[in-house]
């Protein structure tokens, strides 16, 4: 496993100084330099939870290249992190991983992107695209986190064909770098440190009639946990612009091996048969810079809370995907969400958006209850200060439940298990393109 990540990376290496020569490689380029700090204070406030207060900053070189001959692109970005305050208090830290304790952490620097872009049909049939290497990666039920100050980012091989009706693609992971620490690229392994071989994620999404889209994927973690998705979208546009979007989505994850924790590791109880579905309806209403939706999600089976590999920060194509996951087995949430630009105010860089979620009843818990409510206020400046990016998230998310000493003998400490979490989180990005 470890000499395929390393056969991809070398891949890199060989090609770059071929590639550098082209001048069409720079040409069609993009470079910029990001730097950000963060600055998160949270609390359990009294309930099961972390306490954090950290202030943390990065920076992060970027060069996108151009296709050489129109066939062969180049994306590289390199990073580095610290802390600048970490709290007496503080017994979790997430930016950063600890050292010695948490008020000591280990810096970050590592290449967060070398990826190699292939258009092999050229520049006029751009459709076929190929890649290979280490980015952060995006699909429906797996995406690398970048919800931090550095991104997550996966090794690996992509293929995409787009045409007019839609498009398919196929994506293989077989290495993994945390978002908090300098690894470049660890083997996938599971709660018991067995390696994964690899991720394997195929899908297809098609345009039909009527403004109707349809979306079908299924991954796989080789002899882990297999997971599919459906998802079915359809949108009307008013006469006077208005829109309305209505959708349906169903998944499901089931064990897919011998390498699945059936005894139970890390977050999760032993499971003889895993075997976990969620069915989601939901809808959205859009006049100009506002917007507001509503969404109801019904987990069945098992706990919808697993992911694919020890190190993976969980994804979920879902509206019960939150600060937390609405994920235990039959928990029914429900979903209000908004928000604005301020445009009409003559503040269209100013926006809002906030939601409030909140269920009644899980599997094999007496009196469960959970709430969590969301804001974001952000800022994209523009002028001579465009690149300088402003955000306040504020969350209150609160589970209470006690095991029914029958269908669960203890608390679960998963993605969707009992936990509470007030958080306010500052973010400064400042990118400068050229």
């Amino acid at each position: 496993m470890k000499k395929n990540r390393n056969i991809s990376l070398g891949a890199l290496a060989l090609m770059i100084p071929a590639l550098a020569t082209a001048s069409d490689f720079f040409d069609q380029s993009e470079s910029s330099i990001r730097y950000a700090q963060y600055y998160w204070n949270e609390d359990p406030d009294d309930g099961f939870g972390p306490t954090r207060d950290e202030w943390v900053h990065a920076i992060q070189a970027t060069f996108k290249s151009g296709y050489y001959a129109g066939i062969v692109g180049l994306d590289v970005s390199a990073a580095l992190a610290g802390d600048l305050n970490i709290g007496d208090d503080a017994n979790s830290i997430t930016n950063l991983s600890s050292d010695s304790n948490v008020q000591n952490p280990h810096g970050i620097g590592k290449l967060t992107e070398a990826y190699l872009r292939f258009q092999p049909l050229g520049e006029a049939n751009p459709g076929l695209k190929l890649g290979l290497g280490k980015k952060a990666r995006s699909r429906l039920q797996y995406a690398d986190n970048t919800t931090r100050i550095l991104p997550s980012s996966t090794t690996g091989v992509d293929i995409d064909y787009t045409f007019d009706q839609g498009s398919v693609y196929l994506t293989q992971i077989q290495g993994f770098s945390p978002r908090n620490t300098s690894a470049s690229s660890n083997k996938l392994t599971n709660f018991n440190g067995e390696e994964i071989d690899h991720l394997r994620i195929m899908g297809a999404k098609f345009n039909l009639p009527a403004n109707f889209n349809v979306g079908f994927e299924y991954a796989e973690s080789k002899d882990y946990l297999k997971s599919s998705l459906f998802n079915l979208n359809h949108s009307y546009t008013f006469e006077s612009n208005d829109k309305l979007t209505f959708s349906f989505k169903y998944g499901n994850q089931q064990d897919a091996g011998n390498l699945f924790e059936y005894s139970g590791a890390g977050p999760y109880a032993a499971d003889n048969n895993h075997d976990a579905s969620f069915y989601e309806l939901g809808g959205k209403y859009s006049h100009g810079a506002y917007y507001l939706g509503a969404s109801l999600t019904k987990v069945t089976g098992d706990d919808y809370d697993r992911v694919f590999f020890a190190e993976d920060h969980g994804t979920w194509s879902s509206a019960a995907k939150n600060f937390y996951w609405f994920g235990l087995e039959d928990e029914q949430m429900f979903k209000f969400s908004g928000g604005m630009s301020f445009a009409d105010f003559g503040l269209p860089q100013l926006r809002w958006d906030a939601h409030y979620a909140f269920s009644d009843d899980a599997a094999g818990y007496d009196d469960f209850k959970r709430r969590e409510l969301q804001s974001v206020l952000q800022y994209r400046f523009d002028g001579p200060l465009k690149g300088l990016h402003l955000a306040w998230l504020h969350v209150e998310h609160d589970t209470e439940g006690t095991p029914d000493g029958v269908r669960r003998t203890a608390l679960t400490f998963s993605s969707a298990g009992i936990i509470t979490h007030h958080a306010d989180r500052l973010y400064l990005n400042y990118t400068v393109k050229f």
